[in-house]
């Protein structure tokens, strides 16, 4: 999900919130609340958290998506070594292209299409699923603690 900076910072400042605040409040690292206030996407967890800590809807800090393109797909098949990958999102785009460029003879991108999606091809083993982190309240406060200290 792609936030609004814009709209985020212009509460924050009308409420007299600071990074540090929002951190603190949503359990984020401090480059990770840096990173979605530069553009880049959030999980629906942090969105969630972000607007929860502002005193807002998540409705009121999303950006529209702008390509019309919402899909990501991955697909391959049984006992095969290579499977395809298209995303539209740019989170996705951006890892295929540094893992294209460091690993050339392993990730290759096979077209960067007009609609603004990428379709790539990426060893089957780099495929993972993985569940978010479920944090409970004190465990947030205490990792965002952690993290004040270092």
């Amino acid at each position: 999900m792609r936030l609004n900076s814009k709209k985020i910072m212009e509460t924050m400042v009308k409420r007299k919130l600071t990074e540090e605040t929002i951190c603190s409040r949503t359990g984020l690292y401090q480059k990770s609340f840096q990173w979605i206030m530069k553009g880049c996407d959030a999980s629906k967890s942090a969105a969630e958290r972000i607007a929860d800590a502002i005193g807002v809807t998540v409705g009121e800090i999303l950006l529209p998506e702008i390509t019309g393109n919402i899909e990501n797909v991955i697909e391959f098949s049984k006992n095969s070594e290579r499977a395809t990958v298209s995303f539209s999102q740019e989170r996705y785009k951006s890892r295929i292209k540094k893992l294209a460029a460091g690993h050339p003879e392993e990730c290759q991108i096979v077209a960067e299409n007009t609609d603004g999606s990428m379709c790539a091809h990426i060893p089957v083993a780099w495929i993972k699923i993985s569940p978010a982190k479920r944090l409970s309240e004190e465990q947030r406060k205490a990792m965002a603690e952690r993290f004040k200290r270092k």
